[in-house]
């Protein structure tokens, strides 16, 4: 690969970049290996913008790892609310509570690695990051910046592809300062080298790049296997109510949505009064999932009709205060105040 022979040039590169572009983000400016671990947790598959807050909300009602630990699984899916792809909370959780059994932070990649949640990329990034370990994390955002330099046209989501990235992104590696410089890679990626048209003339690396002012490249780099067909979910939750009281249940342990509360989808017996949509169908979108719902009211006579309907469909019976505290559903909780108010 003839562009590891400009590896050297593109480092200097990037540290000079890094230091002039790095974004003031707060695990940046008070580091630490807790405030790390929990960044780079939040950050898996959501925007900067949208895990900021909830990363201060986590300091805020777990400063430290054992308050983590400590905390009930509720508790932490409650707090994780509306991130979404609720198994990093719940594998967060398990984490933490082996770190504290422990008496503390693993202090290699290696140890890292064996942590629930934790995979190459993530172990990669608070090592270099927490303990100056050399080591070169790989996520999304390195995936195309170094795709695009050096030209890699393999799938990254393939075995050739993955390794063809990790040589390079290892040839680059900054043994110096190899935490500022998956940093800088990864901020290069979020910032400049964006997905949709990059911005070749501020980029500090694109002397060498395979893609420089190439839109042709641009939009085929980095290259992914096919995507799988998004499926479409039609779905009905039966939202039975008696005053303030409502039917929820919690989902199964595994699946989509585990663990959180919603609404039975078995509707109930011929004794409770139909009401109709609640409101008009919700379409929300999960990965390869497009989701068609519709919230069916019913209306019970009595509270004893309400708790024979949750012990036939596994769930309790709560008033809407109750379930509000419980974590829920994207899904639901952008709709929440609407079902409330029927």
């Amino acid at each position: 690969m003839t562009h590891l022979n400009n590896a050297p040039v593109a480092r200097a590169g990037l540290r000079t970049w890094y230091a002039d572009h790095a974004r003031n983000l707060p695990w940046r400016l008070t580091p630490s290996l807790y405030g790390t671990w929990l960044s780079e947790i939040l950050l898996q598959q959501t925007r900067v913008e949208t895990g900021l807050p909830k990363w201060h909300l986590f300091l805020e009602l777990f400063p430290t790892v054992e308050h983590l630990a400590r905390a009930s699984e509720s508790e932490v899916l409650k707090a994780w609310e509306g991130l979404g792809y609720y198994r990093r909370a719940t594998l967060l959780h398990k984490a933490s509570r082996i770190i504290e059994a422990e008496g503390g932070f693993p202090m290699s990649y290696a140890a890292w690695l064996k942590l629930p949640g934790v995979g190459p990329y993530t172990a990669a990034a608070i090592a270099s990051i927490g303990l100056g370990e050399a080591v070169a994390a790989v996520d999304g955002n390195v995936q195309r910046v170094v795709a695009r330099w050096a030209g890699i046209t393999d799938p990254v989501d393939g075995k050739t592809g993955t390794q063809a990235v990790q040589t390079v992104a290892d040839a680059w590696l900054d043994h110096e300062a190899p935490g500022n410089h998956n940093q800088a890679v990864m901020e290069l990626g979020a910032l400049v080298c964006t997905p949709r048209n990059p911005f070749c003339n501020l980029c500090p690396i694109s002397t060498h790049c395979a893609s420089e002012n190439n839109p042709d490249m641009w939009g085929i780099l980095p290259a992914k296997k096919l995507k799988k067909k998004v499926q479409r979910w039609e779905l009905t939750w039966n939202i039975a109510r008696f005053e303030n009281y409502i039917v929820a249940i919690q989902r199964p342990e595994s699946g989509v949505w585990a663990k959180l509360w919603a609404f039975p989808e078995t509707p109930p017996a011929a004794d409770f009064h139909p009401l109709g949509a609640l409101i008009d169908p919700v379409t929300h979108l999960l990965t390869h999932r497009r989701i068609e719902a519709i919230f069916q009211g019913w209306k019970a006579t009595n509270k004893v009709e309400m708790e024979a309907y949750a012990t036939e469909v596994g769930g309790e019976v709560m008033t809407w205060e109750e379930l509000e505290k419980l974590a829920m559903p994207r899904l639901v909780t952008k709709v929440f105040d609407e079902l409330h108010g029927e």
